[in-house]
């Protein structure tokens, strides 16, 4: 296995996902500071790919020689201080540290992005006929379809595609509903609906406050949600990414984190 050039990596990032794409409030890109002048980050031998960093991710990149770890979440979304009193987290970012293990995430960048595989995913059970970006930051989709599809259908489609395991539904939704636009923002995604004030459509997302399915049941918002692990396709996009970019010049690992909670 050969190695690639740290910048090489980091610039095909930043060009497929570019930072200044990212909400202002976002903290992506390259996380460890300590670690970005070490010779050891020169070249990267192998790569892990997760939705969040947890100790799993940490101990997996040790183990098997990995130094790069790409994260859908950033590891450091807090300032410095309030992120160290996270017990837990101080103790992954200094097994990073010491094993000289840098942390790069993508996250707004990516959800606004035309370059993830999302719509590609959706299309596969969905029949589409138009998209656009919507949200403040285009974070979300407003997603016309070809022909009306029930709301049982659009539902088990989704719950195809994305995982079910977490699925919600607003209260008396009608399932014979015929359903022609779909607006969807994936992960914690219900401020969209706000944003653009929705009424008397079909919103998806993974999760949502109590206030947002007030607003959803007020304004006849008919709501779905899927949980944040919907997001895990992240993993296999930049792994197919990475994979047709650099071939076997560098590994790919792609790490799957799994819900963190039991369905009981």
């Amino acid at each position: 296995m050969t190695k690639i050039k740290a910048n090489a990596l980091v610039n095909y990032l930043n060009d497929v996902f570019p930072q200044k794409n990212a909400a202002e409030w976002d903290k992506v890109g390259l996380q460890l500071e300590e670690v970005y002048n070490l010779e050891s980050q020169d070249e990267i031998e192998h790569v892990v790919i997760c939705l969040d960093v947890t100790k799993e991710v940490v101990n997996y990149a040790i183990e098997n020689k990995a130094n790069f770890i790409i994260s859908r979440h950033p590891f450091l979304f807090l300032d410095f201080e309030s992120e160290m009193k996270n017990l837990a987290k101080k103790e992954i970012y200094e097994m990073c540290l010491e094993n000289e293990i840098q942390i790069f995430s993508i996250h707004t960048n990516y959800d606004n992005s035309d370059k993830q595989n999302i719509m590609d995913l959706i299309e596969t059970q969905l029949n589409v006929k138009g998209v656009d970006k919507v949200g403040e930051f285009n974070e979300g989709y407003k997603i016309k379809l070809l022909r009306p599809v029930s709301l049982k259908e659009a539902v088990d489609k989704l719950k195809f595609v994305f995982g079910k395991q977490q699925s919600l539904l607003t209260r008396n939704s009608d399932f014979e509903k015929e359903i022609e636009t779909i607006y969807l923002t994936p992960g914690s995604g219900a401020s969209t609906m706000l944003e653009l004030q929705l009424r008397d459509t079909f919103f998806v997302t993974g999760e949502a406050k109590w206030s947002e399915w007030l607003y959803a049941d007020q304004n006849n918002v008919t709501m779905l949600t899927l949980g944040h692990y919907m997001e895990n396709h992240f993993i296999d996009d930049l792994e197919n990414k990475l994979l047709k970019t650099f071939g076997d010049e560098v590994k790919i690992s792609a790490f799957d984190i799994k819900n963190t909670f039991i369905i009981i």
